[in-house]
């Protein structure tokens, strides 16, 4: 293949890939990899390149024998065409596009590889970038704990739903009785393989950073935990006094409609809430995205739970369907708080960071990267994991704030975000890249 079309001018200093653009397919570990693009763009004087695998599921083809393709619509750019992709050894099947992929960061010769997830890239270009850039540093983003499960990284049971506190070969045969004891430990050997290629891993919490190098015996200093950070510019958003009593007290659900994020979890609650009688009313608003990837047994589950709750007295629930990035905020100035009810352990849950930047407390499990996220009482409050009668409470609680704990809390939220400012995790991100940062001008307010 020629990359004489796609090739700047220039060297780049940092190539960040990743899954998926989030313009295409909304998603957590996406739009953190697009936000560290855009604020190293906006911060900083590095030059930096995006490149972004895609899948059969975008509907997006590329042209005969050209696997990188730049973007016709946005500067420094890119979609890699991978093709099918075998989600067991976390490979494509075919394996042209990564050798290309690596060929293309050859070319471009970056100082500094982050690859902010993995999956759909391959974990096994990592070993081939490294080939072709021995001198440069290759750093890997984790989201999930794709490298220890095989249950969508996600250390949860599928035969009996329970949590899953360390993989065993074992254990996981049992989850896929189709596989044996023995290909999984060849799985998790040629994970491991293929991950010591790599110089620096970024967890952006500690939950997750412990699991990690415990799964896979990684050694702490290799393990850099950075929060993933917010740019509060792009955040225009007044604290309103939105806790009138004429009107229902609002819980909004954000993000993917898939199996173990509790959507399920939230209504059961509201049923349990409703049968509390209590004297405020109240709405569950659900903004749930990419249904399609959940089951259908959930699905069916979640569809008969709201029909059940036709019968509430006090509460209702809306139904908004999924939303892109533009219309976050405006989502989440229709509700009074946020609840993540995850039945997993979330390794870090962005949509607590954007709930902060849009001044709503937050309503989270106690499991995971999410027990690192709030402060109890303060900015939210946290309910036992999987317990609906736990999480009908603290909505209870909700419901019985005077307007002056509500604005408070609120304002708490929004210090919350500030503390996760774009320069301070750039700082962060500078040592684990190996480069040295210069900004290119200070941040606006509100983003220091």
């Amino acid at each position: 293949m020629s990359f004489d079309s796609l090739r700047p001018a220039s060297t780049y200093d940092i190539a960040i890939l990743t899954l998926f653009d989030p313009k295409i397919i909304p998603g957590g570990a996406q739009q953190c990899a697009y936000d560290l693009f855009l604020n190293l763009k906006k911060y900083t004087n590095f030059r930096v390149c995006f490149i972004a695998a895609t899948s059969p599921i975008t509907k997006l083809k590329s042209k005969a024998n050209a696997y990188v393709r730049r973007s016709s619509s946005y500067d420094d750019e890119f979609s890699f065409f991978t093709g099918e992709y075998d989600y067991f050894w976390h490979c494509c099947k075919d394996s042209r596009p990564p050798k290309d992929l690596a060929l293309f960061l050859e070319k471009i010769n970056p100082k500094s590889v982050f690859i902010s997830h993995y999956m759909h890239l391959g974990i096994d270009v990592i070993g081939m970038i490294r080939a072709v850039l021995p001198k440069s540093n290759i750093s890997v983003g984790l989201h999930d704990m794709l490298f220890a499960c095989m249950a969508d990284g996600q250390m949860v049971k599928k035969t009996d739903g329970q949590l899953c506190l360390k993989s065993d070969p074992q254990l996981c045969s049992m989850c896929f009785s189709n596989i044996s004891a023995d290909v999984f430990a060849a799985r998790k050997k040629f994970i491991k393989e293929c991950l010591e290629q790599a110089d620096i891993f970024v967890s952006p919490s500690n939950h997750l950073a412990g699991v990690f190098g415990d799964e896979l015996n990684v050694s702490p200093h290799r393990i850099h935990v950075i929060n993933h950070p917010i740019d509060l510019t792009s955040f225009q958003v007044k604290q309103q006094n939105l806790f009138a009593e004429n009107r229902p007290v609002r819980f909004g659900y954000f993000g993917q409609f898939l199996d173990n994020k509790g959507v399920d979890v939230l209504i059961k609650a509201g049923g349990a809430l409703d049968a509390m009688q209590p004297m405020r009313r109240f709405e569950i608003v659900i903004n749930g995205g990419n249904k399609e990837f959940s089951s259908k047994a959930y699905q069916a589950s979640v569809k008969s739970l709201i029909e059940e709750s036709q019968n509430w007295r006090q509460g209702s629930i809306v139904e908004l369907g999924g939303y892109g990035h533009s219309e976050l905020v405006s989502r989440m100035d229709m509700v009074d708080f946020v609840v993540v009810p995850s039945t997993w352990p979330e390794v870090f849950a962005l949509v607590v960071t954007e709930a902060f930047a849009c001044f709503k407390p937050v309503l989270a499990a106690r499991i995971g990267g999410l027990a690192e996220r709030l402060k109890d009482g303060i900015d939210g409050f946290y309910f036992q994991p999987r317990s609906t009668n736990d999480l009908a409470k603290k909505m209870y609680q909700c419901l019985s704030l005077t307007n002056a704990n509500y604005r408070q809390m609120c304002g708490e939220a929004y210090i919350a975000a500030m503390r996760l400012n774009p320069k301070r995790a750039l700082q962060e991100y500078a040592k684990v890249l190996d480069l040295n940062l210069n900004f290119s001008h200070q941040p606006a307010a509100g983003a220091q």
